[in-house]
């Protein structure tokens, strides 16, 4: 049995808060992983705006549910509709990096015009200026944080360190970051790319995180792509999950930049663990 020890930190009393978030890689995370000229791969990742997207929108539509949606600049630059309609449906926009070079082998100066160059392409598409950001691949480095407080960013959602929101100020005179962390068990790369599970396996393990994550007051971020989740069988772990967060009605499911602006604005022993 779970203990339950939860102390209510998420608005209306709410036990614990779900962020769903896609990676929109377009071609371009299988190009950097397998190489420009292995068609298989690229020919499997372009299903994600071909067709996938629009499965996941729909979906989320129909449950209600609003996403964080961490644009690749190129594909955004590529598929603009998809940008627009992703937006339209209450959707946030965040940056996922240019073509989806991991930052491990970039300076932070490199860094940074990787950043701005995908941030005001989403601006420019959607009039919208992002304020989140994931690294490609989750390959980041010491300097990332520091180069994205100076960008005036909100969140980060790369350190997979902890279950609750957390703020790292490497600039003290600018406002701080707020950390919301992923995790490999909760991306659906690891669930049907790496290994192939029945998409009823993938929903029991994220339900097996969610009640956990419930009993103590925690926060659950998905990373999903519409090239993966948004193939038929596996778009039904994704609505066999919502059907179950829906259920428990007591749990937030929310934009991963809402979740960061109610982080900043509680105060600290409201929100943070005890014992």
């Amino acid at each position: 049995m779970i203990e339950e020890r939860a102390i209510r930190r998420w608005p209306a009393g709410q036990r614990a808060a779900v962020v769903v978030s896609f990676d929109v890689d377009g071609q371009y995370g299988e190009m950097q992983h397998h190489g420009a000229d292995d068609w298989y791969w690229r020919s499997q990742a372009s299903y994600g705006l071909e067709t996938g997207i629009w499965r996941i929108l729909r979906l989320l539509a129909d449950f209600d549910v609003a996403a964080t949606f961490c644009w690749v600049g190129l594909a955004a630059a590529e598929r603009p509709d998809a940008v627009v309609a992703a937006r339209d449906g209450g959707h946030e926009l965040a940056c996922h990096g240019w073509d989806h070079r991991a930052y491990r082998n970039l300076l932070p100066d490199e860094q940074r015009a990787d950043i701005e160059r995908t941030r005001d392409a989403l601006e420019r598409i959607a009039g919208q200026r992002p304020v989140g950001h994931k690294t490609p691949f989750w390959r980041f480095t010491e300097e990332t944080p520091a180069v994205l407080q100076a960008l005036g960013f909100q969140w980060q959602m790369d350190f997979a360190s902890r279950d609750l929101p957390w703020l790292t100020r490497p600039d003290p005179a600018r406002p701080p970051l707020v950390q919301l962390a992923p995790s490999r068990l909760l991306d659906d790369y690891s669930s049907f790319v790496d290994w192939v599970m029945p998409p009823s396996q993938a929903f029991e393990l994220w339900r097996d995180e969610l009640d956990v994550l419930r009993a103590e007051g925690g926060l659950m971020c998905l990373t999903l792509h519409p090239w993966i989740s948004g193939r038929p069988a596996p778009s039904r772990a994704l609505s066999l999950f919502l059907d179950y967060v829906i259920g428990l009605g007591d749990v937030w499911i929310a934009r991963a930049d809402h979740v960061a602006r109610w982080w900043l604005e509680r105060p600290r022993e409201l929100v943070q663990p005890q014992g």
